[in-house]
């Protein structure tokens, strides 16, 4: 049997992608590592940051390496870095085909024989949608529902390589759910490059979301990484009904400071931060609330970072993603003229890190001592533990009887690890 291998980097919608192409090759082809022999191999690249093309570079040299020594390997390349930058990827050897993202639906067919037309991100208007029944290596299912981001922040490439907004139906949203519960998944993640852009006609992503709840099998609802001025008071409310919609919210927060998000060309101020997780937190008083926060943006003064870490010490947060600022050809910010070095960036990012840690601590103490309960999906044993990622995203264990994929809630007793150890609550 031939063997396909794929190096997956990047976001959520690029996994879920990347399992989309390898599903065309599953019944005559064996999936195997990337560092293994295969007869293709293909890389779906990220750009969101410089360290991301570099790493996309070196997936695409690793695979080179083997075609060197066996000439018949066909090498494609797709994702948001060759959607950008396609000359620069061709230039890096001998490459088979360059996919747009728009067509990675269609990559086993190209390599059959089919034309290979290289679109413009900006020309994909329609949502292609095409059903999947696995992914790779996920113990639960990310559902991309939403492609395209028209809004150009100052510092990011994403809608650059991503094209407008577009949507699947809600038939198809409800198609791809129920094959995904059919298929072994009893938790899914709603997601997309922009997910709160989500829309059917009439239909936004709160309307979505009881429709998803007749969905025969389905135990959980996560959505992933929201913009905050994308929230509204129906989602809110709709997620706070509970059943399978999971307590967990992650905001692109980005900075705490108004004049940078200013610059940044965000849609919202600090004061409307506050007022989202107080809203959130007054509908679902022990739910998780993460934050993306970008250090290092050109101009940030130290003024404007203790006004981040202001806000975000005032904040209940669980958790925080940090990111340093990352120059991307072509955006506002990268021709900005006062770029922060790096050493800067760095001690900031890391004062970042410890606040995450503090506050994760601190979220973690609450459910404890508020006896919360939580509910997730067994995805393995280790050390004599049951181990899942609870509704409340933190990691869960518990030494009580269980079985890998089945649905349990715990009492939390104490922390552990990376999360906290409870007993099973019979329901």
């Amino acid at each position: 049997m031939k063997k396909v291998a794929i190096a997956t980097l990047g976001c959520k919608t690029n996994s879920y992608e990347s399992a989309l192409i390898i599903s065309s090759f599953a019944d005559d082809y064996e999936v195997v590592d990337f560092d293994q022999a295969a007869d293709i191999y293909i890389i779906n690249t990220c750009t969101v940051t410089g360290r991301t093309d570099y790493k996309s570079r070196n997936l695409i040299r690793k695979a080179l390496k083997h075609k060197t020594a066996n000439p018949q390997i066909r090498i494609v390349v797709t994702g948001c870095y060759s959607q950008r930058h396609p000359q620069e990827v061709s230039a890096l050897g001998a490459i088979d085909e360059v996919v747009d993202n728009q067509n990675k639906d269609r990559i086993r067919a190209i390599l059959a024989g089919e034309d290979n037309i290289f679109s413009d991100a900006a020309s994909a208007f329609e949502y292609r949608y095409a059903p999947i029944t696995s992914m790779l290596e996920r113990s639960r299912a990310f559902q991309k529902i939403q492609d395209g981001c028209g809004l150009f922040c100052s510092y990011c490439a994403v809608s650059h390589a991503r094209g407008p907004s577009r949507s699947a139906t809600v038939d198809e949203v409800l198609e791809q759910a129920r094959l995904f519960v059919a298929n072994g998944y009893a938790e899914i993640v709603l997601g997309g490059v922009n997910l709160g852009l989500y829309r059917d006609k009439e239909t936004d992503l709160a309307g979505l979301i009881p429709h998803l709840r007749e969905v025969e099998g389905l135990q959980l609802l996560r959505l992933s990484s929201m913009e905050p001025h994308l929230f509204n008071d129906t989602l809110i409310e709709e997620m706070a009904k509970g059943g399978i919609a999971c307590p967990h919210f992650h905001l692109s927060l980005q900075s705490g400071s108004d004049r940078i998000l200013k610059s940044m060309k965000r849609r919202y101020h600090a004061e409307d931060i506050q007022r989202l997780v107080q809203k959130i937190l007054g509908a679902m008083p022990n739910a998780a609330i993460g934050a993306d926060i970008i250090t290092g943006y050109p101009s940030e003064t130290q003024a404007d970072f203790e006004q981040s870490l202001s806000l975000i010490r005032e904040l209940p947060l669980a958790y925080l993603h940090v990111f340093a600022y990352s120059k991307r050809p072509g955006t506002p910010a990268a021709l900005m003229p006062e770029q922060i070095p790096a050493a800067i960036k760095k001690e900031r990012s890391a004062q970042l890190l410890k606040l995450s840690a503090q506050k994760t601590a601190a979220f973690t103490r609450q459910i404890i001592d508020r006896t919360v309960p939580l509910r997730g999906i067994v995805e393995a044993h280790l050390d004599g533990y049951a181990t899942f990622t609870s509704d409340h995203y933190i990691r869960g264990y518990t030494a009580d009887a269980t079985r890998v994929g089945e649905l349990i809630t715990i009492n939390p007793v104490t922390a552990y690890q990376d999360g906290l150890v409870g007993t099973i609550i019979n329901t």
